[in-house]
């Protein structure tokens, strides 16, 4: 027999509050009516922010990895709404700083006592193949880039030059990008100082966030970041860098009533026998040079 004072809603509304998990209730218009502290520590959005708004309002916008917007017809909670069925996928939120973060999502359909539809539940929990999470444990605050937050080129020097000395006592592949963040002179140029600043920052986090948890990416140059990816070859690294655009792509932030993107353009290469750190990053730099002379916004990996 059920204890009578788990009944009490008050109760489960304070378990629901006690989960690190995010979690979200909508009615059949897709209008918040539930947001609890995990959604709010995961998001930055606060419930004061989103209660009464629709899911698919210019929040959260979920994307997948071949920067696909689901929140139309491949809504998960649209979809749990119309056949009852519940559904698990992971994809990528926009934080409210406008950075994404890779999420699993759960949703669940809600029943009234009569079984008839009401609404719908997400769930979502960070997917953790952060690369910096783990990583950052390494580093010391003067590690860390003060603009972007991602390690800065020191301390990334240092570790692509550990990375190569690893290499040569075992042989284990890794790959290296070269990103560039695309026609960021412009932006400087019409928004200012301050936009160029946050864009960096989004892209950056966006990039840390998007990467696995032995990976690692770090401010380069002015413009500049560069990823190392371990123990992959030359078709995964192709592969993490269409990701890391795509996903990047996904990102924005609000400027003064616009909405502010970017893109970018990345350039790769795999370790080599005999490989220096100057040796790696020209390679790395050359290959980012042709897909800035192709266009832009292209990953080539040689």
């Amino acid at each position: 027999m059920r204890a009578p004072e788990f009944d009490d809603p008050e109760i489960l509304r304070a378990i629901l509050e006690s989960l690190q998990t995010g979690v979200y209730l909508v009615d059949r218009e897709r209008r918040i009516v539930l947001w609890n502290a995990g959604a709010e520590r995961i998001t930055g959005y606060l419930r004061q922010d989103v209660l009464g708004r629709c899911c698919r309002d210019d929040m959260l916008v979920h994307c997948d990895e071949k920067n696909n917007i689901v929140c139309g017809t491949g809504c998960p909670l649209a979809g749990t709404m119309r056949d009852g069925q519940p559904r698990e996928a992971m994809f990528y939120l926009r934080h409210r700083g406008g950075y994404r973060i890779p999420v699993v999502v759960r949703a669940v359909p809600i029943r009234n006592r009569h079984g008839s539809i009401i609404g719908a539940a997400e769930s979502f929990d960070v997917q953790r193949f952060v690369a910096a999470d783990r990583r950052q444990g390494l580093g010391h605050a003067s590690h860390i880039d003060a603009v972007t937050g991602v390690f800065n080129f020191e301390f990334t020097q240092a570790q692509l030059r550990e990375h190569i000395t690893s290499f040569a006592e075992k042989p284990i592949p890794f790959g290296l990008l070269c990103i560039q963040i695309d026609h960021l002179d412009q932006l400087k140029s019409t928004r200012g100082a301050e936009a160029c600043a946050a864009i960096m920052a989004v892209v950056a986090q966006t990039l840390r966030n998007s990467l696995r948890g032995t990976d690692l990416v770090g401010r380069w140059e002015a413009d500049q970041f560069v990823a190392i990816a371990a123990n992959c070859n030359g078709v995964e690294l192709q592969k993490v860098a269409e990701r890391l655009a795509n996903v990047v792509s996904c990102s924005s932030i609000p400027w003064w009533g616009d909405q502010l993107s970017s893109t970018v353009s990345m350039g790769g290469t795999i370790i080599k026998p005999d490989d220096s750190v100057e040796s790696i990053v020209e390679r790395a730099e050359k290959s980012l040079t042709q897909s800035l002379e192709k266009g832009g916004s292209i990953t080539l990996v040689e």
